[in-house]
């Protein structure tokens, strides 16, 4: 399953700011106007947090507001958010430590204040964009972490599933047990493969013409144990021998994460694949660091 690097900045660009709650139209520091809709009771954010967000855009042309987008329409999940310091000029993010989780706000922003290349192609002088932030909550790996490990032993019970967690945190089942060595870190690896959610629906295989149309159903093949692919991959194959098949039960943290693989992979899912490794080929090892020459001594005087 090849690494996804696609990351969701739609709000990032545009950030998000409030300076205080309560009712009608308000102005920020930096002079944009803003309305709150509901303030939440739940922990502060701060610089360094992932703030979760619903975020919904409209574009306000004359007296007619024109829907531009909603996260919850789009990926079905509230967008993660990093607050850090803001960067420029309209740069959101200044006000964003105020904010609460159960915040709701709508920033009005006039269109001719972004930088040109933000902007809209289709607004104009005098247009302005209305952007609605709501704060679901923060993101927390170590719960995560948790909350994953009880779902897979759950998944694993139902399923009657037999598996070894190894030291990388992938709980893997070998059904069929292959000859010869593991794969070495760089070697190439020919793999089978069909990935699905814990709900059983299959989002992905190598043997399936229906997920791949016009693509020859062939093993997927990549280098192991340099990043090709999601860390649960490298971690869960690297145990398996030559002809080998085997299920391995990917946390989230081990798999797309928070960000997830839109639209198929939600965020935080835990993902299982029914794997086999066809072949190996030997490959390059991993360069080592040069050997710093020794300082020379010093002469005495």
């Amino acid at each position: 399953m090849k690494r996804n690097n696609q990351f969701l900045v739609a709000t990032a660009a545009f950030g998000l700011l409030i300076a205080s709650c309560g009712t009608g139209v308000k102005k920020t520091p930096g002079g944009i106007e803003y309305i709150v809709h509901k303030a939440g009771s739940g922990a502060q954010l701060k610089l360094g947090d992932t703030a979760l967000m619903n975020v919904t855009q409209k574009i306000t042309i004359g007296d007619r507001d024109s829907l531009l987008g909603s996260s919850r329409e789009i990926v079905h999940a509230p967008i993660p958010v990093l607050i850090a310091k803001p960067q420029q000029k309209y740069d959101l993010m200044e006000g964003i430590a105020l904010l609460h989780e159960g915040d709701s706000a709508t920033f009005i922003i006039p269109w001719d204040s972004l930088p040109a290349q933000e902007r809209p192609p289709f607004g104009k002088k005098g247009d302005k964009l209305k952007i609605t932030f709501a704060v679901e909550g923060k993101f927390s790996a170590a719960s995560q972490k948790e909350k994953d490990e009880k779902l897979i032993k759950e998944y694993l019970e139902k399923n009657k599933i037999k598996a070894t967690k190894n030291a990388e945190g992938v709980y893997v089942a070998v059904s069929q047990e292959g000859t010869g060595s593991t794969p070495n870190p760089g070697d190439t690896v020919y793999v089978h493969y069909t990935g699905k959610l814990t709900s059983g629906k299959v989002f992905d295989s190598s043997q399936d013409s229906t997920m791949r149309p016009g693509m020859p159903l062939e093993p997927i093949k990549f280098p192991i144990g340099r990043g090709f692919v999601i860390k649960g991959w490298d971690a869960g194959l690297s145990g398996l021998k030559k002809g080998s098949k085997a299920t391995l039960v990917i946390p989230s943290t081990l798999a797309y994460g928070l960000q997830g693989s839109p639209p198929a992979i939600p965020g935080n899912s835990i993902l299982v694949f029914d794997v086999q490794l066809v072949d190996i080929k030997p490959g390059a090892p991993a360069p080592t660091a040069p050997i710093a020459a020794p300082a020379p001594a010093k002469k005495g005087k």
